[in-house]
């Protein structure tokens, strides 16, 4: 369904919601629903660079599922590096790392997506050594991950991300939260429930489609240097 449909079916039951309501609703419900079913699959690259350790996430991103460096698909770390300040900074007198390694893993801090390097005792701060030092050159970073669909804008001839027998889902969230909003003449707790529980029903229904369609991630495996 076209935005225009999804709004047209809402104001049926909310005659007083209009097209801007509406629309930002429709963005809230979309991302309750692809962040309860995980059922938008994206894939992001970008470049690394020599001696870079953090790299910036699409705010779209939900989840990682996993990453791959040069094509090759590389496992996550519990947790992180006990040294994190080796990346490098001419000013503070950090050089870009002398040494390289395929053996590569990635961790999440802070939203940031952190990529490094295992090299037995490569790096070493106020008395700790650490085996993994930033990644130490340009490689191709592949990141898959579960994702928000992109928001609806003001075309109402778009079309939501999500398979079109979950368009309803949309509907139904909306329409259930707008029958609990105290002050209205729709306000009826009993018909909300309704709608909920439909909404419910779609929600389960996009979890065993996202889970047949689900995208295996990397081994995880601990720092040794903790």
């Amino acid at each position: 369904m076209t935005q225009k449909q999804l709004i047209e079916l809402i104001q049926q039951h909310h005659v007083g919601m209009g097209e801007t309501e509406i629309r930002l609703a429709l963005n809230r419900a979309q991302d309750d629903y692809c962040a309860k079913t995980e059922l938008i699959k994206e894939t992001y690259t970008q470049n690394s660079a020599a001696g870079k350790r953090y790299y910036t996430l699409d705010a779209q991103i939900i989840k990682i599922t996993s990453i791959q460096v040069n094509d090759v698909t590389i496992p996550r770390l519990i947790g992180k590096p006990i040294i994190d300040d080796d990346e490098f900074d001419a000013e503070a007198g950090l050089t870009a790392p002398s040494t390289s390694s395929d053996d590569r893993y990635w961790y999440t801090d802070s939203g940031r997506l952190g990529v490094v390097e295992r090299i037995v005792g490569t790096s070493s701060r106020d008395g700790k050594i650490s085996d993994y030092q930033s990644i130490s050159a340009v490689k191709e970073i592949r990141i898959f991950a579960i994702s928000q669909a992109t928001d609806f804008t003001t075309d109402l001839t778009e079309v939501s991300e999500l398979p079109s027998q979950f368009h309803d889902a949309l509907v139904y969230k909306i329409i259930a939260d707008g029958y609990l909003k105290s002050g209205l003449e729709e306000f009826n707790p009993q018909v909300s429930q309704i709608f909920d529980a439909k909404y419910t029903v779609l929600v389960k229904d996009g979890k065993k489609h996202a889970r047949s369609q689900y995208i295996s991630g990397a081994t995880i495996i601990a720092p040794t240097d903790f």
